[in-house]
């Protein structure tokens, strides 16, 4: 039998083993890795719109965005 090898996905994506979101980030994975980007990247933002519009999100900063200076 041959083991299916799992990606590590972070933990700030939110997709916990067996969900949906897990499912469609290792294909949006798939697709970029066989060669086709343009499919992978409307997967994604698909996905991403979806998330942006829960009632729970929330946009953060990276860390390494400049600060700005209060006056």
């Amino acid at each position: 039998m041959k083991k299916k090898k799992s990606r590590t996905i972070p933990k700030k994506y939110g997709a916990p083993k067996g969900s949906k979101r897990r499912a469609l980030l290792n294909k949006a994975a798939k697709l970029y890795k066989s060669g086709n980007k343009q499919a992978a990247y409307r997967l994604r933002e698909k996905m991403e719109e979806k998330e942006r519009a829960k009632k729970g999100f929330k946009n953060k900063k990276a860390k390494y965005s400049k600060k700005t200076k209060r006056k």
